[in-house]
């Protein structure tokens, strides 16, 4: 464990964070945390702290509630809104939205009537192979040798989406998605916020998430035409603003390397980022105590990941003139997470392991040598050393992918646990004996990244493997999205 990053100040930092609740992009909850994280920057020494506005569409939940009737009855089910979906006092003014329930996915839906009707789908999420995921590594860290064992869940994409979109296109009054592959049983997922969307507003349909153990139930009235539904989902929609949260260590060089994480959360979430902004905190306190770096170093917590990613995304278009020119490297952290599955009754249960994380890289030996270096000395475990494209996406799947977008040699850690996007996350996941050792391997990195110069940094090493990757994102997205015509978000 490193002595230089302390983990009570990392524990406080993350306490700081989550006694605010929910830190939505634009809500009065998140507007104070920035506020926090700037005045916490300042403390520690870095200049030019400041935040930078990003406009955007406040969107909160406030009520919800679904009944659903069918030959036996009607039964109240459990639900959570879909976010930026539409409110059915927008859509139906005079009181709850009614409609027949319809099966997404019915053969013959072409030539069916879904007007006014409610569609329920089931929306799965793929799974991925520890197996599959080590033959595409450049490295792993994995000291038990269970990592090609794991098959886990990539919670971020929803398989199915496309029936939404569906029920959109065919002038149907509501949605229900079914979650039926969330570890854990919940149905209070923040998802999907708008990664690799084109408009995360455009949901003029009201849609609601319910549990899979409410699934059976809603699909068999679905398919039998039997059963109908009242929805209720009411919540806030209004012009608000977040910002980008920026500070700056000073250097010798005009040079920088950027140190970034988003600050913005769907619930408390501990983990989803509060883990992920403490291990930047910390790192940026180090480096400001004992200044090794040459270059300038820019800390960057960004707003918005759970609006499309907008704070990296605008960081990157305001800043090609000044910042951007001047960036060598840039390194994202989130969330330092512990390790859960289900028990035979399907709750969510520590392995008392960490969650396996992915550390996305540039296609160069330079960063290949330096991560995994430092991952080691610090006793980092259960990493896979993860090309930055590929099968997974033409970026990797964290708030600072676009940097790899833009052109900017890049590391990215991140972990997927699977309460993530839950309000399954909670205090007691966040892996603490490993907030003190990320930090401590990634200050090192950047450390010896300093002196390594810019065309080195820059160069792709790796020609060969990167054109493999491309055909296997080419061939993915195809096998996925069945040719474009199944969208997943």
């Amino acid at each position: 464990m490193s002595k230089s990053h302390d983990l009570a100040t990392m524990k406080r930092w993350i306490a700081d964070q989550t006694a605010l609740g929910p830190r939505r992009p634009g809500s009065p909850a998140g507007q104070r945390q920035e506020d926090q994280l700037a005045e916490t920057l300042s403390s520690l020494g870095f200049s030019s702290v400041r935040k930078e506005p990003i406009p955007l569409t406040y969107w909160d939940t406030t009520e919800s509630r679904l009944s659903v009737t069918g030959p036996q009855g009607t039964r109240e089910l459990e639900c959570f809104p879909v976010p930026y979906s539409a409110f059915t006092s927008e859509t139906s003014p005079n009181g709850p939205l009614h409609g027949t329930l319809v099966w997404g996915e019915q053969a013959g839906w072409k030539n069916a009537d879904w007007k006014g009707a409610i569609v329920v789908a089931e929306i799965r999420f793929p799974m991925l192979s520890g197996k599959g995921l080590r033959k595409l590594a450049f490295d792993f860290i994995d000291r038990d040798g269970a990592l090609p064992g794991i098959l886990h869940p990539a919670t971020w994409v929803r398989l199915g989406w496309h029936l939404y979109l569906r029920a959109v296109a065919k002038g149907a009054a509501g949605f229900i998605g079914i979650l039926a592959d969330q570890p854990g049983g919940s149905c209070r997922m923040f998802a999907p916020y708008g990664f690799r969307e084109k408009d995360i507003l455009n949901k003029p349909v009201p849609g609601v998430w319910v549990s899979r153990a409410d699934g059976p139930f809603l699909k068999s009235l679905a398919q039998s035409g039997q059963g109908s539904a009242q929805l209720v989902s009411l919540g806030i929609r209004q012009e608000s603003v977040s910002h980008n949260i920026v500070a700056e260590l000073p250097g010798e060089s005009t040079e920088a390397m950027v140190l970034t994480c988003h600050h913005d959360s769907p619930f408390r979430s501990p983990v989803e980022d509060a883990s992920g902004v403490a291990t930047v905190l910390s790192i940026a306190q180090h480096m400001a105590r004992t200044r090794p770096l040459k270059r300038r170093l820019i800390v960057l917590l960004t707003a918005g990941h759970f609006y499309g990613s907008i704070g990296t995304r605008t960081f990157i278009e305001q800043h090609q003139n000044d910042f951007l020119k001047d960036v060598v490297f840039t390194l994202s952290i989130e969330h330092i997470a512990r390790e859960a599955q289900e028990d035979p009754v399907g709750i969510l249960t520590p392995t008392g392991k960490s969650e396996p994380a992915g550390i996305f890289l540039s296609f160069n030996e330079v960063l290949r040598r330096g991560i995994l270096s430092e991952a080691k000395a610090f006793g980092l475990d259960r990493c896979m050393l993860l090309p930055a494209e590929g099968p997974l996406g033409n970026y990797p799947p964290t708030d600072g992918g676009d940097w790899y977008a833009a052109n900017i040699p890049i590391v990215n850690y991140i972990s997927n646990p699977v309460y993530l996007l839950t309000e399954d996350d909670d205090d007691p996941w966040v892996d603490e004996e490993n907030l003190p050792r990320v930090a401590g391997a990634f200050s090192a990195l950047l450390t010896s990244l300093d002196a390594v110069p810019r065309d080195r940094l820059s160069r792709c090493d790796y020609p060969i493997r990167r054109a493999w990757m491309k055909l296997l994102r080419w061939v993915t997205q195809i096998r996925t999205t069945r040719f474009g015509s199944r969208p997943i978000h």
